[in-house]
């Protein structure tokens, strides 16, 4: 059997960057692989990621318009963010394997224009299917086909550092949630919901294709490389790692969801319920850059898993929250343990699994995901229905999280 080609290999640790010390030089730098475009990929990622999912938490500011436009019930319009979040990780079952194949500005762009052709697909629906197919499945599907692609552009440019440059290319998510008030309020003042989609589509087509033009990655490793590069996934740690994304997905994706009903329950008006998603936001970035670079510095196991727990755990200070000031430190603490966890996850299946087969892998694992987003906004409207309040909800969500916690902490550590 050949061996790999030396720009496949590994690269050794700089001397400069080992032994005692090592996490505060660690630190100190974003020290990309200048061939193959670090920071431009980087960069690249953090405006697909800002435009999909942006795009996808604006649904809470528009859901009461929307569900008044069509004399629709609550249930009925979650069920519009249910299908946009969870068909943008089912779809990485299919974007994940070929990340390992094609060129990954192709496959981003062409989930850009999608995410715009689904507002301009809701802007102008006559009945709520025409905004479950534009702004739930096609901006869902769009987001999906850019995600997990670039992504694992950034895993494969980054070794040292590849908790820092998760961590900053996922921070686009977080800007694109703290955008979502401003954003509303501004294209408020044009017209209607069906205005500010149209004027959205617009600028997330033409911003998003900007940001997938910069997606170069490395040259996508041959299937013998691939199969240098990493061995088929372990069956039983493939297994944790699915259960456990999938139980923290639960939790992840629920405030997105409900949190401004919630807040609003208690007395908040729409505008200051609204402005919770802005601080999670606000948090996601924050814990983006802190935690990933600590993680770096301090083992990204370690800081991955403390996320994991500390997010599920916060569904508990959701469920306590009595006024605007609780709310306010729930947004803002789980926003940065969530931005973290979302940050880390990359990185943390990259160390596990190895680079080979990673798109694969990440699209495999990332479908739990959507699984999640699909049955648990309708489920927690439902047990909050039925239990005429959220607090017992919740804390059965926060024990879902820590099991999904516990199943990731189970697997062997990182080869």
């Amino acid at each position: 059997m050949t061996a790999a080609p030396a720009s496949q290999a590994p690269r050794p640790v700089p001397r400069h960057l080992a032994g005692p010390g090592a996490g505060r030089r660690l630190l100190g730098s974003l020290v990309p692989e200048p061939e193959h475009g670090g920071p431009g990929v980087v960069a690249g990622a953090f405006l697909v990621l800002m435009v999909g999912f942006g795009a996808i938490y604006s649904y809470a500011a528009f859901a009461e318009e929307i569900r008044h436009a069509f004399s629709a019930d609550p249930a009925s319009v979650t069920l519009i963010y249910a299908l946009s979040g969870g068909s943008c990780f089912l779809v990485s079952a299919v974007s994940g394997p070929l990340a390992d194949r094609l060129d990954t500005r192709m496959l981003a762009g062409l989930g850009m224009m999608l995410v715009g052709a689904g507002l301009a697909t809701a802007a102008a629906a006559r009945d709520l299917s025409g905004v479950y197919l534009g702004y739930g499945l096609l901006t869902g599907i769009g987001t999906g086909c850019a995600y997990v692609p670039a992504m694992t552009a950034v895993q494969r440019c980054f070794l040292l550092h590849r908790g820092l440059a998760s961590g900053i290319a996922v921070s686009g998510v977080g800007l694109g949630t703290a955008l979502v008030p401003p954003m509303a309020a501004l294209l408020a003042d044009w017209g209607d919901w069906r205005t500010a989609f149209m004027v959205s589509g617009a600028l997330a087509a033409a911003v998003g294709v900007g940001g997938a033009l910069l997606l170069t990655s490395p040259p996508v490793p041959s299937a013998a490389g691939r199969q240098q590069a990493s061995p088929r996934p372990r069956l039983r740690d493939f297994a944790l790692a699915y259960v456990g994304v999938l139980l923290l997905g639960v939790p992840a994706v629920l405030p997105q969801a409900s949190l401004v009903g919630t807040a609003q329950d208690l007395g908040l008006g729409h505008r200051q319920a609204l402005m919770l998603l802005g601080l999670i936001g606000i948090g996601t970035v924050l814990g983006r850059f802190v935690l990933a670079a600590l993680a770096d510095a301090l083992g990204r196991r370690a800081v991955f898993l403390a996320c994991c727990a500390g997010m599920s755990a916060s569904m508990l200070l959701w469920a306590l929250a009595r006024d605007e000031a609780g709310l306010r430190v729930f947004a803002l603490g789980f926003g940065a343990l969530q931005g973290g966890l979302v940050a880390l996850l990359p990185a943390y299946v990259a160390d596990s699994f190895g680079l080979g087969r990673l798109g694969g892998v990440m699209g495999a694992l990332y479908t739990s995901r959507g699984v999640a987003l699909l049955a648990a906004p309708p489920g927690l409207a439902f047990a909050m229905a039925a239990m005429a309040g959220h607090a017992v909800p919740l804390a059965v969500v926060a024990v879902l999280g820590l099991l999904g916690t516990l199943a990731l902490a189970r697997m062997r550590r990182a080869m």
